[in-house]
């Protein structure tokens, strides 16, 4: 069952659109469930046609062995303010991006979103993030900086665009249980060589049974759905 609604943020200055994934039988019982925040949600929520869709969360939601809320924050359709929200390291060279607005949101998700999402869902507070691309980078900050946070799926990683200050963040990720997947298909050799580096640390700091990184040659759209249902049936 997938629900969605809007809500005007004016911390962070736009209207946030919402997609929410509730278990089959949320409206037949009283009890809480955990809660997965899914960044770019459109990529997962959206669809160009019904045969066509991207990735179609639903579905792979659907399949999963446990029960939990999903919801998907989509984000701005301007390339470089979506670039600002979403990833602190940013080291590309759009002069439009200013990545002072991501700790503007990861706040408003901590204090402001996730106390009105409460208000009208039931969750308990195991709650994990997850995201794809320039989206997964964002599961970092939030996995280092906030005990909010308990778990986080990292599905493709935009690596190649983020300088040595996500290094700094990884160190501080202390147990947190972590699904890792990056492609090696065309995958830039900065993003394979900061996914090793982080492989390295994370391991080191956690629980390795806590941690799966997984990396193969293969970025099709189908690896990917496999990789975000391994994720999610690791993680929940």
């Amino acid at each position: 069952m997938v629900e969605g609604f809007k809500i005007t943020a004016s911390k962070i200055k736009r209207v946030l659109k919402l997609a929410v994934h509730l278990p089959n039988d949320y409206y037949h019982n009283n009890k809480k469930y955990p809660l997965l925040l899914v960044f770019e949600g459109g990529l997962f929520f959206s669809f160009l046609t019904e045969d066509n869709k991207i990735i179609d969360m639903k579905n792979i939601l659907d399949n999963c062995d446990n029960e939990f809320i999903t919801i998907g924050l989509f984000s701005p359709r301007i390339p470089e303010w979506n670039i600002s929200e979403l990833d602190p390291y940013y080291s590309g060279n759009d002069e439009k991006v200013d990545i002072s607005y991501s700790s503007i949101y990861y706040d408003y998700i901590v204090n402001d979103l996730i106390p009105l999402l409460s208000q009208k869902y039931r969750f308990n507070d195991d709650i994990g993030v997850m995201g794809i691309n320039i989206g997964a980078i964002s599961v970092i900050p939030l996995l280092a900086k906030y005990d909010t946070f308990k778990k986080g799926i990292i599905i493709s990683p935009a690596f190649d665009i983020t300088n040595d200050l996500i290094i700094d963040d990884i160190n501080k990720i202390k147990n947190k249980k972590i699904y890792m997947y990056l492609g090696g298909k065309d995958t830039p050799l900065e993003s394979l060589n900061t996914f090793y580096k982080i492989e390295n640390i994370i391991l080191e700091n956690n629980d390795s049974t806590n941690i799966i990184f997984e990396n193969e040659n293969d970025n099709s759209i189908e690896t990917i759905k496999e990789h975000i249902q391994k994720g999610l049936d690791f993680i929940v």
